[in-house]
């Protein structure tokens, strides 16, 4: 029996029992030391038993299922795009739910107002309350971004070792390295200005309101710098690739590799152009994109990655 199966069938003989072997082609009788008692039937396994079989079964098919989560969620990115997913997705939801329950609303009114014509009846509108579901995801997802900024307080190590990095090994593309320059700059200085605002709008520091609505416009900006310059290295990227010289005889491990760095291409394009109505709706003291839309954008700009994530793990 293997270490990973377990056969609930299997049952003890009792010590004092003895084998009878009964003539060939006669069934072999089971005996106790009463040789006038008849020999018990083998029982079914008790709830016990069972109860032990299934949580093992379960234990082992749970095991590879609850380590791929483990590695996904074990480094602060991956753990930040969870929640970024999760934060965004539950914005959409809610405001989708929000939308369906007002136009539900907004049907049976005009249905009550075409019979209140008949009935002489004067229809008073009152405010349409958001189901109570839509408002408890809100909150989640309102809390899912303060623990998404508090945990980027720290990020400013990151920001400065990306900066040594770059120094160290800069980019061999002239304007490649200009746009990493400018990239490395403008996060080093958004990472500070954003600490300094979340800390302020939670009376922690003590700044006035104008000024910490003025850090977070420009750390937003700062970021919405980066995703311009973000579509300029892409396009950068594809020009130069396209300049590499190809061999008609190129291997499959090359061929694959080719679709590898064709598929991360399109992923980084299709979360810089979710990213960019975002930044500069944030960008602007009265934005110009529904909460339904700012959901919609931002769960396409974390599941863009967070799926390949969970694929590769």
């Amino acid at each position: 029996m293997s270490a990973n199966s377990f056969n609930v069938s299997t049952f003890e003989v009792p010590a004092e029992a003895t084998i009878a072997v009964g003539p060939v082609g006669s069934p072999a009788e089971l005996s106790t030391s009463s040789a006038a008692e008849p020999s018990p039937s083998p029982s079914r396994p008790s709830r016990e038993v069972q109860v032990r079989a299934y949580l093992l079964r379960a234990a082992l098919s749970a095991d590879p299922s609850l380590s791929r989560i483990s590695r996904v969620l074990s480094s602060q990115s991956a753990l930040d795009l969870n929640l970024m997913t999760a934060q965004y997705g539950l914005t959409f939801i809610s405001e989708l739910i929000k939308a369906i329950n007002n136009w539900r609303t907004l049907v049976i009114l005009k249905r009550f107002a075409v019979l209140a014509k008949y009935f002489d009846t004067i229809i008073v509108a009152t405010e349409i309350r958001p189901p109570k579901i839509a408002v408890r995801m809100r909150k989640l997802s309102s809390l899912i971004s303060d623990i998404r900024i508090f945990n980027r307080l720290w990020g400013i190590i990151s920001m400065l070792e990306w900066a040594v990095s770059v120094v160290k090994n800069p980019p061999t593309d002239h304007l490649i390295r200009a746009i990493t320059y400018v990239q490395v700059v403008a996060n080093n200085l958004f990472q500070p200005m954003e600490n300094l605002a979340y800390l302020s709008s939670h009376e922690i520091i003590p700044l006035s309101t104008s000024t910490t609505n003025s850090l977070w416009l420009i750390s937003t900006r700062l970021w919405a710098l980066h995703i311009i310059l973000e579509f300029i290295r892409l396009y950068r990227e594809r020009q130069l690739s396209k300049l590499e010289p190809t061999s008609e005889k190129a291997s499959e491990a090359d061929l694959a590799k080719q679709m590898k760095a064709d598929q991360l291409w399109i992923r980084k394009l299709i979360v810089n152009s979710a990213y960019f109505p975002l930044t500069i709706h944030w960008s602007m003291t009265t934005g110009f994109l529904s909460d339904l839309a700012v959901g919609f954008l931002g769960s396409i700009a974390g599941g863009a990655r967070l799926i390949p994530l969970w694929k590769e793990s």
